[in-house]
């Protein structure tokens, strides 16, 4: 990270500066990680992304340039709006790993669409019986099914989650032959969020229909 143009200090993001309160031009579009003062890296600790996120918020909210000449108040809403963006890439799992992975010169999700080949007769397997149950008239037995294959997919996405993490821990180094097995293991948590949302959304259904 470089120093502030206008005092010198060291900068823990391109948008502002801690020390004067200076809000800075942006030479380049930053990437998340440089927005948010990190060193690229899969695994975060959401603890403490959401409090930099706060404490980087005070350097560049508008509420606070509301008395400031419109050039400034016009500078605070950007520097909010990439923090902001930055949080949400950041703070989710898959979010992070897409852009890692595009950004490490991997495939993109439009490139690669497989999934890992042994998770694929799960995928079939899961299809059925979410199907059998949408199909299945109301009660108990039907809701008891939906609940054990939640508990399936909520066990497939925790494996799932550590094979990425495997794959880009250490990060690998630019065009890698693991940021393809990366694409389908995200592939694959990108189908577990789909499906465990559909289970959620039926079993509220259901809740509803008694």
């Amino acid at each position: 990270m470089s120093d502030c143009p206008r005092c010198g200090l060291s900068l823990e993001t391109p948008l502002a500066c801690a020390g004067c309160g200076a809000l800075l031009e942006l030479g380049r579009e930053p990437t998340p990680f440089e927005v948010l003062g990190l060193e690229p890296a899969f695994a975060l600790d959401p603890a403490a992304l959401r409090a930099r996120l706060l404490r980087l918020s005070r350097l560049v909210h508008p509420d606070y340039f509301g008395a400031a000449q419109r050039d400034a108040r016009e500078r605070a809403e950007r520097a909010s709006a990439h923090l902001n963006q930055a949080f949400e890439t950041l703070s989710d799992e898959l979010a992070r790993a897409d852009w890692l992975i595009g950004a490490l010169g991997g495939p993109r999700e439009g490139e690669l669409r497989d999934m890992p080949q042994a998770f694929l007769l799960d995928v079939l397997e899961w299809n059925e019986a979410l199907e059998a149950v949408r199909s299945a008239p109301a009660g108990d037995e039907p809701r008891t099914r939906l609940a054990a294959l939640a508990s399936q997919l909520e066990a497939a996405r925790g494996a799932a989650l550590e094979r990425l993490a495997a794959h880009l821990t250490p990060l690998p180094q630019r065009g890698a032959g693991a940021l393809s097995l990366a694409r389908r293991e995200l592939n694959g948590l990108r189908y577990l969020r789909r499906t465990l949302e559909q289970i959620e959304a039926l079993r509220l259904e259901q809740a509803s229909a008694r």
